[in-house]
């Protein structure tokens, strides 16, 4: 089931709460989160970008001009 906009809103607002109570800042720990989705995810991004490099190889090159 989707999380809908209010409810979003409602869990960031008492994570923005409960963070700055321990003296963090919610920013810093919402980039924190996307690195640790990077690096749990690293193998994945690696083999995408792979996929992606050697399809734009087969593409003919298209020269400018």
């Amino acid at each position: 089931m989707a999380v809908t906009n209010k409810e979003l809103v409602k869990k960031k607002a008492t994570a923005k709460l409960i963070l700055e109570a321990k003296g963090q800042n919610f920013d810093e720990w919402l980039a924190e989160k996307y690195d640790e989705v990077f690096s749990e995810n690293e193998e994945i991004i690696q083999k995408a970008l792979k996929s992606f490099k050697d399809q734009t190889r087969k593409l003919p090159s298209q020269h400018l001009g």
